[in-house]
């Protein structure tokens, strides 16, 4: 019983840093982005292709969807938010975590590169501000969730004594 709620405890307890891993992660995106655009003059589908192959898994799976769903024929523009919406789906990102790369969506592909570039960085800064957050979320909580977790186990244990 100890084992189970503990186990549990801690389950949660890393999501809270495996999401700031993902806002490292995504924030490393942007910045492959922001490079590739800015100085390689690569156009947006190829520098995200470029920067998928490098990055963390769930990172690396959204970067798929948004090429696979725009090698489907759909546009960049809805293929960008379905694949923040599976980011979001399977990630413990908050929707909040989300909303700067929702907000680029309308932008990508469709503006010139130097607004594409301002819009990414404005997304960047937003995606440090969740990091600084999510940061200061897994200090507070992922000591309680531990706990919690071992100490619910003892107290079932306790009461069925």
């Amino acid at each position: 019983m100890v084992f189970a709620t503990g186990s549990t405890g801690y389950l949660i307890a890393r999501n809270f840093g495996d999401r700031v891993a993902l806002l490292m992660s995504l924030q490393s995106l942007l910045q492959f982005l922001i490079t590739e655009i800015d100085f390689a003059l690569t156009p947006f589908p190829q520098a995200l292709e470029r920067a998928g192959h490098s990055l963390e898994p769930s990172i690396n799976s959204f970067v798929h969807e948004v090429l696979s769903g725009m090698e489907a024929g759909k546009t960049l523009c809805i293929s960008w938010e379905e694949g923040v919406r599976t980011l979001l789906k399977y990630t413990p990102l908050e929707p909040d975590d989300i909303k700067p790369l929702t907000m680029l969506s309308p932008i990508l592909g469709l503006s010139d590169r130097k607004d594409q570039l301002r819009h990414l960085k404005i997304a960047l800064e937003h995606l440090r501000l969740r990091q600084n957050l999510a940061e200061a979320d897994a200090v507070n909580n992922q000591k309680l969730w531990r706990y919690s977790g071992v100490l619910a186990g003892l107290v079932v244990v306790l009461l069925l004594i």
